[in-house]
């Protein structure tokens, strides 16, 4: 029962899921993985990606964990159904909440933002088509550079400048056609109140809650959740373990970071 619930990606975007799981599940031990050594995702091609998420599977295998969650929206789309079926651990993805951003349009008219990776993968070309009406717009905005600014930190010690590039990316009058956007990156959560105060009348989907819930409902179903105890967060990061210990203490991260070495 103590094995850990497992949460990876290319660096801090999975803070913002382990957020939501300390709320949802508080008992289960948590295993962050930040795999800085392939930062970012979402320039990587399919095979890259592939060969990168099947070996941080293997690795993350050693501490038997209960689930392991690709925290991450680029390999949720473009690879998780293939690497699925070569591992013996449940693999949960996360993906853009299309449906939930449907359902909450008044305008007819969504927006997604995402890495570019995700944006010009076929995966998500699919999942538009299988979940989005023919009678409701999509436009899609390249978010990597804000990706950038929350990985290096930037979004916390400069504004200006994270206004600027997010300006840049949603463009003058967004407000007056689109009024949902899904945040179809782990990263976008953390400027929320920048986003929020640029389009205030664009509701904004962050898909954290929805994974945390769903990982609660699949350790319920198998009989795996812990109901007592203090859940532990164990951090381990692929490189850069100074900066990154750095940008995560500003976001008031307190645990110890343990620094690791691939082989791949």
């Amino acid at each position: 029962m103590n094995n850990p619930v497992s949460v990876f990606d290319s660096g801090v975007g999975s803070l913002s899921i382990i957020r939501e799981l300390k709320k949802e599940i508080p008992h289960e031990n948590l295993l962050y993985f930040a795999d800085k050594a392939h930062f970012p995702y979402g320039n990587k091609s399919h095979k890259e990606l592939r060969e990168i998420i099947i070996n941080t599977i293997k690795y993350l295998e050693r501490f038997k964990p209960k689930l392991i969650i690709i925290a991450s929206n680029t390999p949720s789309i473009q690879v998780l159904d293939e690497v699925k079926r070569l591992t013996g651990v449940p693999l949960l993805g996360v993906r853009p909440p299309l449906k939930e951003a449907c359902r909450l349009t008044k305008k007819k008219h969504i927006g997604i933002m995402a890495t570019q990776g995700t944006i010009m993968s076929k995966g998500l070309e699919d999942q538009i088509r299988r979940e989005i009406p023919q009678n409701i717009l999509v436009t899609k905005f390249n978010a990597s550079p804000i990706i950038e600014l929350v990985e290096n930190g930037t979004y916390i010690t400069n504004e200006r400048r994270t206004f600027d590039v997010i300006s840049d990316i949603l463009g003058n009058d967004l407000d007056k056609k689109i009024d949902v956007i899904t945040l179809s990156s782990t990263h976008l959560p953390f400027v929320k109140r920048y986003l929020n105060y640029l389009v205030p009348t664009v509701r904004f989907v962050d898909p954290a809650l929805i994974i945390a819930k769903n990982v609660r409902k699949f350790l319920t179903f198998n009989r795996m959740l812990k109901k007592t105890g203090n859940g532990r967060l164990q951090i381990l990061v692929s490189e850069g373990k100074r900066h990154f210990e750095h940008a995560i203490r500003a976001m008031g991260v307190k645990e110890p970071v343990e620094e690791v070495f691939l082989s791949y």
